[in-house]
């Protein structure tokens, strides 16, 4: 590999490893906050229920008082309102009224890791659709195209982002897993420490060591070993039409651990690429990459234009096809909505109840319709139905006005 092929990669590092910790930093943050406010929570709790800094066991299996439980709905509701796609997350809303004092503080944990879950996404999927046009736009500079070929919102880079290529799963689905993982965890410290008469400092003490070392180590190693992946796979696509080989790299720093030093120097075929297998990553924290195999670079880069015999212009065309035949877009994501219609919005409680009856009840045939009417309440909703969890209102009407109607 020449120096000016290595200068470019070493940039692409730099960049990442920047924007990585600084990523790690704010959502580093944002746990401290979070367990701050699940702090108060508690502190709450040993007030409200506690006699000298003790809570009784058996006091927390009496009823949860009305007055938590509408906070607890509020919560709920909020979700529910901001992410509505995931409102089939939350408990049915008549079994909130069945839980005690432990039950309605443990769901208040399950909803902040739930909240926790969507800015831990938000904010990865953010970094990572950087991540892979910068990587492409390493490739495609030393092709000769330019630095800033792809932009964030190109098809051809979101493609790499959220796709299940370890064990079957996307970065989102294990971001989930970790929460649900997390909330149990959190959940079962809390019920022992208040059986054991655990003081609020040894409690929280515990909780606090379990709620920020775990979710930051899940969060870095998710991180760290999805931007590896993005980083490798969005910096080969711009050679899979023009090369056939390339070599595994790794770090050479005396700490490549045992399963990278074995596939160190390997070369595989490209288009037999399979990440975890014969590509990186291969493990979590995995550092490899690769190096496009050529017997002269500098000779190949002058070669460019007379083996086409295009302009650039027209290769980044033919480039862009190639890449649209092996990633066809399912365009049933991206239907426009019918235009005879506005959306309209409901009150948030309103809105909250209307999702979280859609997703329970809704059938699979009615979720591969278009527009459905569905009575909720005292009211007809007509929804467009975009995907499970993903619904428009746009019409809304009392039953007695559509008595005789057929639906």
């Amino acid at each position: 590999m020449n120096k000016y092929w290595k200068k470019r990669t070493d940039e692409l590092k730099k960049w990442a490893s920047k924007n990585e910790n600084s990523l790690n930093k704010r959502l580093s943050k944002y746990y401290e906050k979070e367990f701050s406010r699940l702090d108060k929570e508690i502190a709450a709790y040993y007030t409200k229920y506690g006699k000298d800094n003790v809570i009784e066991y058996r006091t927390l299996l009496e009823k949860l008082p009305d007055e938590d439980i509408k906070l607890l709905m509020e919560k709920i509701d909020d979700f529910v309102y901001k992410y509505p796609k995931y409102a089939h997350l939350v408990p049915v809303r008549e079994s909130i009224y069945k839980l005690n004092r432990l039950e309605g503080l443990q769901y208040s944990i399950i909803m902040q890791q739930h909240e926790m879950a969507m800015k831990d996404q938000e904010e990865v999927t953010e970094y990572l659709n950087n991540l892979a046009a910068k990587s492409a736009n390493t490739s495609m500079e030393a092709m000769g195209f330019g630095k800033n070929f792809y932009s964030v919102n190109d098809q051809i880079v979101k493609n790499f982002v959220d796709t299940p290529w370890s064990n079957g799963e996307s970065f989102s689905t294990r971001i989930w897993n970790n929460t649900n993982k997390l909330a149990n965890y959190l959940n079962t410290d809390l019920a022992q420490g208040f059986a054991r008469g655990d003081s609020y400092a040894k409690l929280t003490s515990a909780l606090r060591n379990r709620f920020i070392k775990v979710s930051k180590n899940d969060a870095y190693r998710l991180i760290y070993t999805e931007g590896t992946y993005v980083m490798a796979e969005a910096t080969m696509q711009p050679f899979t039409e023009d090369f056939e080989q390339y070599r595994i790299s790794t770090v050479g720093d005396g700490q490549v651990c045992p399963v990278c030093k074995e596939m160190s120097s390997k070369v595989f075929n490209i288009g037999d690429r399979q990440a975890g297998i014969n590509f990186p990553p291969f493990h979590p924290w995995c550092r490899c990459t690769f190096e496009i195999v050529v017997d002269d670079w500098d000779k190949w880069m002058d070669d460019y234009v007379a083996r086409h015999g295009q302009s650039n212009q027209e290769r980044s065309k033919s480039i862009i096809e190639n890449f649209s035949m092996k990633f066809p877009l399912d365009l049933q994501m991206f239907s426009k909505r019918p235009k005879d219609y506005d959306t309209i919005i409901l009150p948030k409680k309103e809105y909250a109840h209307v999702m979280s009856e859609l997703n329970t009840n809704l059938t699979k045939e009615q979720l591969k319709q278009k527009i459905v009417s569905k009575p909720i309440g005292d009211y007809i909703y007509t929804i467009e139905v975009i995907e499970f969890g993903n619904y428009r209102i746009i019409g809304k009407k009392l039953i007695d006005e559509t008595v005789g109607r057929k639906l």
